[in-house]
């Protein structure tokens, strides 16, 4: 696929003049924005992979007008930090390019992984092992967004639950304050899915559009909503326990697991089987509070 040319041109001055030419594919997955690969052939031989995201849904635009300012932020907090990010190329916020705002950054080695044949519990403990290094670092030096529930909540528990008492418990749960927590940068959209992996080895995190100072307890949250969807309850707790040993100076506190799933349920569009799950991760969670 080619991009249009005002596009091309704007990469082309941004990665330097010995920019031979373009490979571009688009990587599937993605929701928010389209992303792109892009291989940049040099005059010496060389190859410099890179990604570009262009915000082209216009419900993102409206909701989140700044994501490519915050991006850029984000990633520079986590220059210093312990973990491995993409670096940022180039970025144009407000869309003068092409019409949408564009964010070009360096493409990580890698892929995600979400089955997992063997070897689960290290699956999830170098997931785990992942967020501490990015919630050592603090707001106070940046100018990150503040957290804020996606949601505004639920009146009533799904028709399709066969626990309401527990639902009840999460609807009040997510309208209630949020446990207290110091803010520190989370990522937003912690889950497998963003997880990037060279062989056995994690090789760094993704997507970081959504980034922004809040409760480290939510990152910690979303991905056990999505390990219970897309694997089991099981495998939500394992990942919890991971958390528990690597991040000493964090008490974990169930109320997260209840706000994130009444805030992620009106976008999910999942299996009968992964309703049944959220079902139960539910129903965990509110025994537990």
């Amino acid at each position: 696929m080619d991009l249009p040319d005002t596009v091309t041109a704007w990469v082309k001055e941004a990665v330097g003049s010995d920019a031979r030419a373009i490979h571009v594919h688009e990587l599937p997955g993605a929701t928010t924005s389209t992303v792109d690969a892009l291989d940049v052939a040099r005059v010496h031989g060389t190859v410099e992979h890179l990604v570009l995201r262009r915000y082209t849904n216009p419900a993102v635009l409206e909701s989140e007008p700044d994501a490519v300012n915050r991006e850029v932020a984000v990633l520079g907090a986590l220059e210093g930090a312990d973990v491995t990010v993409p670096r940022v190329v180039a970025a144009d916020p407000d869309g003068e390019v092409c019409g949408v705002p564009m964010l070009l950054m360096t493409r990580l080695h890698g892929k995600p992984r979400w089955t997992v044949r063997q070897g689960l519990v290290d699956f999830l403990d170098q997931i785990a092992a992942q967020l501490p290094a990015v919630h050592t670092v603090t707001p106070a030096a940046h100018d990150f967004p503040t957290y804020h529930a996606y949601s505004a909540g639920m009146e009533a528990p799904p028709s399709w639950t066969e626990h309401p008492d527990a639902w009840v418990v999460a609807i009040a749960a997510h309208s209630a304050d949020a446990p207290g927590f110091e803010p520190v940068l989370i990522h937003r959209d912690y889950h497998p899915g963003n997880v990037l992996w060279n062989g056995s080895t994690v090789s760094g995190i993704v997507d970081w559009a959504w980034g922004c100072a809040g409760p480290p307890m939510i990152d910690v949250a979303h991905c056990r909503l999505n390990l219970a969807l897309r694997i089991d309850v099981d495998a939500a707790d394992l990942f919890l326990t991971a958390w528990e040993t690597h991040a000493h100076a964090f008490t974990y506190d169930k109320r997260w697991d209840l706000r994130d799933a009444v805030d992620a349920l009106p976008d999910l569009h999942d299996s009968r089987a992964a309703l049944h799950r959220l079902d139960e991760f539910v129903a965990r969670a509110a025994a537990a509070v």
